[in-house]
């Protein structure tokens, strides 16, 4: 398997929220394009970039969901205080987990967090503890697309824990993800402000053993209302399908590919955050 395949479906669901993201971007541009334009101003010095978020300030993604700014790239675990969820007996919708929160790291992306299925830890700059549970293989997966977006170092170590029998087959790869955070440091696209955030799960098949997940992510117009002319729907709802096995001690990814993005999510998905 060459790098172009295990990386494929991330891949592709990457750029739709790209294009998603720019649609979002522009959107902005042209609400301001619209205004009257500002009288002229004497020339001054640049200013200063502006400062970094303050960690541990909460704000809101664009559809409304509290997220909490970290100062770590990789995630900060939450002390768990509830208990981790069951298996299902079939294919009926797992309810979102206990304290299930929303965290944007220094890269601009945004990644998931639980107080009752993890993660717990951190281990070599790759957050670590997720639960053997439906959720804590959702979890991961939420964490996957999030860093994916980065493409850089830290999801490049997260890869190298998480899917290892697939990146060695291509370690260069990985070399090539953290050349390109260092290119950009390390900053993700901005424009969605964790527009990427999963909000919807389902389960084709859950086990102790083995767990099918699928996410769903917010649509352009939950973002931005309204959107007239633009390339690819307005209302619909990228998704993204990972397939994990578990170790023995941990869930390791074993595919991950984009679906067809959804118009109407039916009553088999459900709404986490």
């Amino acid at each position: 398997m060459t790098k172009k395949a295990w990386i494929s479906g991330a891949a592709v669901l990457i750029v739709a929220l790209m294009v998603l993201i720019l649609v979002i971007a522009m959107s902005g541009t042209d609400e301001q394009s619209d205004q009257a334009a500002p009288a002229p101003v004497t020339p001054t010095a640049p200013s200063s970039p502006a400062p970094a978020e303050q960690p541990g300030r909460v704000v809101s993604d664009l559809v409304g969901r509290q997220v909490t700014v970290v100062d770590a790239p990789e995630g900060e675990p939450v002390a768990q205080t509830g208990e981790a969820g069951e298996f299902p007996g079939g294919t009926e919708p797992v309810a979102a987990p206990a304290g299930l929160a929303l965290q944007r790291v220094p890269s601009g992306t945004t990644l998931m967090v639980s107080s009752s299925d993890g993660p717990t830890a951190v281990e070599r700059g790759v957050m670590t503890g997720y639960a053997r549970s439906p959720v804590g293989a959702a979890l991961l997966t939420a964490n996957y697309i999030g860093l994916g977006l980065e493409m850089g170092p830290v999801y490049a170590d997260f890869m190298q824990r998480y899917a290892p029998d697939l990146v060695a087959e291509d370690p260069e790869l990985l070399e090539e993800m953290r050349a390109r955070g260092a290119a950009t440091q390390g900053r993700a696209m901005q424009a969605a402000e964790g527009f990427q955030a999963p909000r919807w799960f389902r389960f084709s098949h859950c086990s102790p053993d083995f767990c099918t997940v699928e996410a769903a992510m917010p649509s352009v117009s939950e973002a931005v209302g309204q959107v007239d002319t633009i390339d690819v729907s307005a209302t619909e709802h990228p998704v993204m399908r990972v397939s994990l096995s578990w170790t023995g001690e941990q869930w390791e990814i074993v595919s991950g590919r984009s679906l067809p993005p959804v118009e109407e999510l039916d009553r088999s998905w459900v709404l986490w955050i």
